[in-house]
């Protein structure tokens, strides 16, 4: 495992001569997880999307455990990443296991396997088994979530890039999954938030979008204490925390 999980260099994006994301440059260390915040619009899905190779720069490099990103091999490169989007982005014509097992069975893993790794997913989130033969039409919002999540994590990756993962969930379901997710072990989690509680308990460092670009990161006391201004200080104000 290398130092960094990912490292943006001089990173652009301009969609219709607006600049998206502008000369952002990060380098995000391993095995930790790294929390996106910011308004809306500040960039912060585009940045994952860029992460994911969903979206190319139009300048700049990103690098994957200190590699390039390849993006003529994009379905290789993501099998070492697992991506979880806000509504959770399941194919409604796929039952609920056929939805989280898909990539393993592309991925040749054998029946035993994506049948051990798919019972401990479920039971990880809290899903029941009975579920698995539903599709994604009769599940709750956070059930959804969930699957997505299972879906996610379901090659045991070592980067997660999560995109609002938590939104749908009840509180009480949101407070258990943040206990599991930090007992996960040697996994390098890249989170985009606008829930500043949330970033401060399951992230090691923050980095603060505004307008496409970074205007400060740390640790949640780093920032708290020394705020670079008034924009930071408004968002993680206590009416916030």
């Amino acid at each position: 495992m290398s130092e960094y999980a990912i490292e943006f260099e001089s990173v652009n994006k301009s969609y219709n001569q607006e600049s998206v994301v502008e000369d952002v440059s990060l380098a995000l260390s391993s095995g930790k997880t790294t929390a996106i915040v910011g308004e809306s619009g500040s960039g912060k899905s585009t940045l994952l999307q860029i992460a994911n190779g969903l979206v190319l720069p139009d300048s700049g490099q990103v690098r994957i455990d200190d590699r390039s990103l390849d993006y003529q091999n994009l379905p290789i490169v993501r099998r070492g990443m697992g991506y979880a989007v806000q509504g959770a982005g399941l194919f409604p014509h796929l039952t609920i296991k056929q939805n989280v097992t898909l990539v393993a069975m592309m991925s040749d893993w054998s029946k035993v396997r994506i049948t051990d790794r798919y019972n401990t997913l479920l039971s990880f989130f809290g899903l029941d088994d009975e579920l698995s033969d539903r599709y994604p039409h009769s599940l709750s919002g956070g059930q959804q979530q969930r699957v997505g999540l299972c879906r996610a994590m379901m090659l045991e990756p070592p980067l997660l890039l999560l995109d609002e993962p938590f939104s749908a969930l009840d509180p009480i379901t949101r407070a258990s999954i943040h206990e599991e997710m930090l007992r996960l072990q040697d996994v390098s989690i890249l989170l985009v938030t606008h829930d500043m509680t949330e970033a401060a308990r399951l992230a090691e460092h923050l980095v603060i979008l505004k307008d496409g670009q970074v205007v400060q990161q740390g640790s949640f006391a780093q920032i708290t204490s020394e705020p670079a201004n008034d924009y930071v200080s408004l968002l993680i104000g206590s009416e916030n925390v």
